[in-house]
């Protein structure tokens, strides 16, 4: 992995290019590790290679258990293929249903084809083809991540709970 194009997380704020299916999944993995008060996720497929490792459930409960304002807000295209897909982390956000909010975009609203998650409002990770194992990693404070979260934002207005998410209507 010495190569620039599979770099791995680097805590030095520094962007850089992840390539390649592992080099996502840890940089994925790392990025929910570094989380303190909020994680925003949108993706139109969650990838349960990325989203439903044990890495990324372990830090989902640790950053859940870790402060009573923490959140974590979960946007997907088609929230019934995630409920099939991503068993562990549905199950996570049943659990958790304080701490963590799992929707899906609004009937009529065409899907984005990038994946983004946005740390703490000051980082994030940009997969601008959810197709391609490559994405942008900044763990910095920048002008593309509060672009992100505004987009996030936005998404979010126009999204809806996912049914069958909580069953017997319990949590949100």
């Amino acid at each position: 992995m010495g190569n620039e194009e599979n770099k791995i997380f680097n805590k030095s704020g520094s962007r850089f290019r992840a390539s390649g299916r592992e080099a996502l999944k840890e940089n994925v993995a790392l990025a929910f590790e570094s989380a303190r008060r909020a994680i925003a996720i949108y993706s139109p497929h969650l990838d349960p290679t990325q989203f439903n490792q044990s890495r990324v459930i372990d830090a989902l409960a640790t950053f859940c258990a870790g402060g009573r304002h923490n959140k974590v807000r979960i946007l997907v295209d088609h929230g019934d293929e995630t409920i099939r897909n991503n068993g562990r982390l549905t199950g996570l956000a049943r659990q958790f249903s304080d701490f963590i909010d799992l929707r899906q975009l609004g009937e009529g609203i065409s899907a984005p084809v990038d994946m983004f998650v946005v740390i703490d409002r000051d980082s994030y990770l940009h997969q601008p083809d959810n197709q391609k194992a490559e994405c942008i990693v900044d763990f910095s404070a920048s002008h593309e991540v509060s672009a992100l979260a505004k987009r996030f934002e936005q998404l979010w207005e126009r999204s809806e709970p996912i049914a069958g998410l909580h069953v017997l209507g319990l949590g949100r």
